[in-house]
C-alpha cells in the first residue's frame, strides 16, 4: 500500500479512535484462516505507527484484536 494511503487510514482511525465510534466493519486483507478476522462493530482502542487495536466488546466478542495498518483496505463507517 503507497505511504499515502497508509496515512490516510491511519488519520482516519486516530479520528475514529478519539470519537469513540463504532465501526461497522474493518476489511483486510485474506489471513490462513478463513473469514478471519471478523472486524465488525469494533471501536478503535489505540493506533500506533504500523498497527491499530480494536476492541470488539459485549458477549461473544473478541476483546482486543491487533491489525497491521497495511493490512487494511477498507472500512465501514457511517463518516
Amino acid at each position: 500500500m503507497p505511504i499515502v494511503d497508509r496515512l490516510a487510514i491511519r488519520a482516519q482511525l486516530a479520528f475514529l479512535a478519539a470519537s469513540g465510534q463504532i465501526i461497522n466493519e474493518v476489511y483486510v486483507l485474506g489471513t490462513q484462516i478463513p473469514g478471519e478476522p471478523l472486524l465488525t462493530a469494533v471501536t478503535v482502542k489505540k493506533v500506533s505507527g504500523n498497527f491499530v487495536v480494536f476492541n470488539q466488546a459485549g458477549s461473544g466478542g473478541l476483546g482486543d484484536v491487533i491489525i497491521v495498518i497495511d493490512k487494511i483496505v477498507g472500512l465501514d463507517t457511517l463518516l
